[in-house]
């Protein structure tokens, strides 16, 4: 006999909102955010004029990438006079995907 165990979809997305973050995945998987964070990661602490030279967006659309990434502490910030430097946060990042990780395979064992 087969017994399939079907689970209820509603306790199936509370479970998932609980063990993942996705908001944070949200933010970072734009495809801007995350060539900003490969971009910091690889060069290290730049201002804001120096990272939008090197990006076809303006400087303001930058700014409130880098603003929504700071919020969910992937680049981290200082100012200096009227200067703000970012710089990739690379451990929150690695740390986020892989407590994702755990937690989805996790999830997905729930079925065998």
């Amino acid at each position: 006999m087969n017994m399939q165990t079907h689970y209820d979809f509603e306790q199936c997305q509370q479970l998932i909102d609980e063990r993942l973050d996705l908001p944070f995945f949200r933010a970072v998987v734009d495809p801007v955010r995350s060539n900003l964070i490969l971009f910091l990661a690889s060069n290290g602490e730049m201002t804001i004029g120096e990272i939008a030279e090197q990006f076809p967006q303006n400087r303001s659309v930058i700014s409130r990438h880098l603003d929504l990434l700071y919020r969910f502490d992937v680049v981290l910030r200082r100012k200096v006079g009227r200067e703000v430097y970012y710089k990739a946060n690379s451990k929150v990042v690695a740390t986020k995907f892989a407590e994702a990780a755990t937690n989805m395979e996790a999830l997905l064992s729930l079925s065998e």
